[in-house]
């Protein structure tokens, strides 16, 4: 079972401390979702989590092995990609092969056919088999979305981590790359997110961390933290939750 912990994680930059002391654990199957005010440090603990930067204190364990001890632990963590800035003549399908590269050895030049299959796989999931040979430059905010999602799939890590995956995007598009995610969290998937839309973590999320100021001032499950309480303190304005069945309305 995949279990993603992380104990007493700080991080500074020039001398100013973004992260202080959080702690908090994910298992097989959760969808985490990290919110809080603009400057809270989200996108920075996501970052930590991804293996991007290193904390300044504190440990991450994955399955109870420090990621320093943990070989090729980039072929663990799926990391989808906001970046805009491709090879103009780059395909849906050179793009999503990138997801395989951290499996090739030195001497290889090539994708195996298993590597193909993973490829194939990923992009018959997100629904891009009609654009496969379609320029990545070519595709609307959501297909290419979904593009860089299959390419995070492509590398089949245990834990896909994002930042603002609906950024941009109209409702459609956004609803169609969270049924995605929410179809790979039920298939076993970790999923850690940053998200602001709080109707959309209350109603696909099954965890939540909020930050405030660089700490931890809440983390549970959504029915514990997704609280009109929890949420008025950690973002200093009334907010107002309400559940009708199962689904949940947040107002604020």
């Amino acid at each position: 079972m995949t279990d993603l912990k992380l104990r007493n994680i700080g991080y500074c930059c020039e001398s100013k401390t973004i992260i202080n002391d959080i702690s908090l654990e994910v298992s097989k199957g959760d969808w985490l979702a990290i919110a809080g005010r603009n400057g809270s440090g989200k996108s920075t603990l996501l970052r930590i989590m991804a293996n991007l930067i290193k904390p300044s204190t504190g440990d991450i364990l994955l399955n109870g092995k420090d990621f320093e001890e943990i070989d090729c632990i980039n072929q663990k963590l799926s990391i989808m990609s906001q970046r805009s800035e491709i090879n103009g003549d780059m395909s849906v399908d050179d793009l999503v092969r990138l997801g395989r590269y951290p499996y090739l050895s030195n001497w290889q030049f090539k994708l195996s056919d298993e590597d193909e299959k993973f490829v194939e796989d990923a992009i018959n999931f997100t629904g891009l088999t009609n654009f496969k040979n379609r320029r990545v430059t070519s595709l609307s905010g959501g297909e290419r979305q979904r593009a860089f999602l299959a390419l995070a799939l492509a590398q089949d890590g245990s834990i896909i981590l994002f930042d603002e995956p609906t950024n941009h995007l109209d409702i459609v598009a956004q609803r169609k790359i969270l049924q995605l995610l929410k179809r790979l969290a039920n298939n076993g998937k970790t999923i850690i997110s940053v998200l602001h839309d709080l109707n959309q973590i209350g109603n696909y999320c099954n965890k939540l961390a909020l930050l405030n100021n660089g700490k931890l001032s809440g983390f549970g499950d959504i029915p514990e933290t997704l609280t009109s309480s929890c949420l008025s303190e950690a973002f200093g304005i009334n907010i107002n939750v309400t559940r009708h069945g199962e689904r949940i309305h947040v107002n604020y």
